[in-house]
């Protein structure tokens, strides 16, 4: 009888073994197969996070209008280009890049031109991953095109950057996903990356591995190895995998040791006879059907609480490795979730988390009222240039505590890459959104110390409301941006966004492009202003003033191109043109015994640019003119803002016999000293002390100084603004040298000028 118990016994424990081994061995397998994937999105994360990061500083790059600046006269300068994206590469850890013109001509890169690049790069902007093959080396590459007006269809040009694949496949990869990892073209037998440490891969290359997410086996070397494959972007035309690798008998560990365990409890029960096998049977059977089960709710994603314990040893065992398991597989779910919502240098919330965080408000309250705040670091590159970029890191990480402290009860706050930062809270947390930015402002009142360096922060803060602005969340965020760099052009703190400013930057980056062609076209005219010589009241001497029409915007004035021009460096093409265009009119005009002498504006860049005074030379040779006909007008803070060369520039125009002039005197920063080493011939007193001469008498006692310092000095004067008689009969009492005005007339075109001049010989001034 117990013998035959003792038999049913081996038969039951036999059928427990068999069914619990194949349980185990399915429950292990599903284990396998779920981290496998639990990998393949770590991997895949992982390299969609770089890639996202990559071209998000891309777009912002793209939209950089440095950056277009540079691009757009890369044929000029293709060094500045080149060594402000070789800046953006390491900015973004990229190790590649490319900039082609919008026929894909190769403008800058950090390695040889691309081959076919009209017919791949296009292809590269689409949001999948794309791998490329460069120099015996790939890349994971993204490109982003660039469109110098932003809402306009046409692209100008395309960057390209690309990651090497070798610097994606680490060992933190490795221990983050405990898997061996690989990246092949299964269509050309072409391994494109792998982690270190992955002895299996030219053995694997040359077996038949299958395009399969399901689990595979495969002898290497006498190993068995399990593995899965997942498609991963694409190479070309072609898609590439990743090949998620592991011994099978690390797989199966604790299958096998399972196995082995109950395999002596089996002996165990045979020994003990029927009561034993009864008790070890029951203690044995009941804990591993638990876990079965718990196995079972692991694979469908549930997370179990507790796992059966037990006396036995071992079922102990196997319940904590279970335990352990899971365990791990949370952890690194946690990790996921942190690298592709955190920013890795500063902790603290991404682009990506905070753009969810924004739709999560928008879906939960979709009549709320949101207020949007971007924040960008002034002069952040002085800062990385001087000090190193890991105090620089350094800085951004001070910057995120300090916003995080602040935004804990304000709103949300988020690094969207670089030095640019975010932050976005209901509006009925602020008054309005000037009270907003001036809070947000008020953190950045007390200076950073970072390692024993004080460094005084500012910062330029662009806002945008909630639908007031925008009703989609990229529309918010690029209204936001173009009110911070509106506020970094004007010098202001902050900028509420208003359509205006999305008009005015499409505009000037339109004017921007267009000013070059401009001057080829004949869109730019010099009109004439006479200046009267007081006390013999005749005119000698005009001023050249640029007017540009345009045949889209109209008029554009001055003061919204000549500034651009001088951004852009195109100012000096502007002051060639009118030195030509001024000195061609007066060989006309001394053709028909018209004799004047004209004064043309020349900029701060011109000065120091000491290939002027050659070329104003060669032009006098050219058109027969003596040095006497033109007069340099510049005004005093464009000598002060490199005094030295300015200097240099202007002895040299003095010296040919050319007569000089300090436009806008008084409104600048010159000191007395400076001025005494001037060589000028003339003082222009601006209009801003002349236009309410007539009635204001602070203007009267600043003006009288002004022209009696220059007399002292020995130089002339012209006011600037006349525009009635009182004003000119107080010029004649005080002594000032000529008047210039719209009392005497506007500026001219040449042949309203003559018929002008004539008209003022014959009646004079009526």
């Amino acid at each position: 009888m117990s013998f035959i118990f003792l038999l049913l016994l081996t038969i039951i424990v036999l059928v427990t073994l068999f069914f619990v081994q194949r349980a185990t061995y399915k429950h292990s397998s599903a284990q396998l197969l779920s981290h496998i994937q639990t990998s393949a999105s770590v991997v895949r994360n992982n390299f969609e996070g770089r890639a996202s990061a990559l071209n998000n500083g891309m777009v912002t790059l793209a939209k950089d209008f440095s950056i277009k600046q540079l691009i757009a006269t890369a044929g000029n300068d293709s060094q500045s280009l080149k060594s402000a994206m070789s800046n953006y590469q390491n900015r973004l850890d990229a190790d590649i890049f490319w900039v082609l013109g919008r026929d894909f001509s190769p403008l800058a890169s950090s390695s040889e031109p691309l081959e076919n690049s009209s017919q791949i790069v296009p292809s590269f902007a689409t949001p999948e991953l794309h791998w490329f093959s460069f120099n015996n080396h790939f890349y994971l590459i993204r490109a982003t095109p660039v469109r110098f007006v932003e809402n306009s269809t046409q692209i100008n040009a395309w960057v390209v950057m690309g990651i090497d694949a070798e610097t994606l496949f680490t060992q933190n990869l490795v221990e983050l996903t405990n898997m061996q990892i690989s990246l092949l073209s299964l269509e050309n037998n072409v391994l494109l990356g792998a982690t270190p440490e992955t002895p299996f891969v030219n053995d694997l290359m040359l077996t038949r591995v299958e395009a399969s997410s399901e689990l595979h086996r495969v002898s290497l070397s006498s190993k068995n190895t399990i593995y899965s494959t997942i498609e991963l972007g694409s190479w070309g035309k072609n898609p590439v995998h990743i090949v998620l690798s592991t011994g099978e008998d690390d797989a199966y560990l604790s299958s096998e040791s399972l196995i082995g365990q109950l395999f002596i409890i089996l002996l165990s029960a045979a020994t003990l006879g029927l009561l034993g096998a009864t008790l070890l049977s029951r203690e044995i059977t009941k804990p591993l059907h638990q876990l079965i089960r718990a196995a079972r709710r692991m694979r469908a994603g549930e997370f179990v609480e507790t796992f059966p314990s037990a006396n036995t040893l071992e079922v102990e065992s196997l319940s904590s490795a279970f335990d352990e398991m899971q365990q791990g597989i949370r952890d690194r779910e946690e990790q996921i979730h942190h690298l592709a919502y955190f920013d890795e240098l500063t902790n603290i919330p991404n682009r990506i988390q905070f753009s969810n965080h924004i739709k999560d408000m928008l879906k939960q309250q979709p009549e709320c009222q949101l207020t949007v705040l971007t924040l960008d670091v002034d002069r952040f590159k002085d800062i990385n240039d001087t000090l190193g970029h890991d105090l620089g890191d350094d800085l951004l990480i001070a910057i995120a505590r300090r916003l995080s402290g602040y935004a804990t009860k304000n709103g949300f706050c988020a690094r969207l890459g670089g030095d640019e930062y975010a932050l976005v809270s209901h509006q009925a947390a602020h008054g309005s959104p000037e009270e907003a930015a001036e809070q947000l402002i008020k953190v950045f009142e007390q200076p950073f110390k970072i390692e024993n360096v004080v460094l005084d922060v500012d910062c330029s803060v662009g806002i945008a409301l909630y639908p007031q602005h925008a009703q989609s969340l990229q529309g918010l965020m690029q209204c936001a941006d173009i009110a911070m760099y509106s506020c970094k052009d004007q010098h202001n703190p902050f900028a509420v966004y208003n359509d205006a400013l999305n008009k005015h930057s499409v505009v000037r980056l339109s004017l921007m492009s267009e000013l070059k062609s401009a001057l080829a076209e004949g869109q730019l005219e010099l009109h004439y202003q006479p200046k009267l010589t007081i006390h013999s009241h005749k005119v000698e001497t005009l001023e050249c003033l640029i007017r540009w029409f345009h045949p889209e915007h109209g008029f554009v004035p001055p003061d919204d191109f000549i500034p651009l021009a001088e951004q852009t460096g195109s100012i000096r093409h502007v002051t060639q043109w009118a030195l030509r265009t001024a000195c061609a009119q007066l060989k006309k005009w001394r053709e028909q015994d018209v004799y004047f002498t004209v004064a043309v504006n020349i900029s701060a860049i011109d000065l120091v640019d000491l290939s002027l005074p050659d070329s104003i030379a060669s032009l006098l040779v050219e058109f027969d003119l003596p040095p006497s006909a033109l007069t340099m007008e510049v005004t005093e803070s464009a000598v002060m803002s490199d005094p030295h060369n300015a200097l240099r520039a202007l002895n040299l125009l003095r010296n040919m016999g050319i007569t000089l002039s300090i436009d806008d005197f008084g409104t600048g920063y010159s000191s007395m000293a400076q001025l005494k080493k001037m060589p000028v011939d003339e003082l222009k007193i601006d209009k801003a002390f002349v236009l309410d001469l007539a009635t204001n008498q602070d203007d009267r006692v600043m003006v009288k100084t002004l022209v009696s310092l220059a007399q002292n000095l020995g130089l002339t004067t012209v006011a600037e603004g006349v525009e009635d008689l009182a004003t000119l009969e107080f010029l004649t009492e005080i002594g000032c040298t000529k008047a210039q005005g719209y009392y005497m007339t506007k500026a001219l075109r040449a042949d309203e000028l003559i018929a002008w001049y004539q008209n003022f010989i014959r009646n004079g001034l009526t």
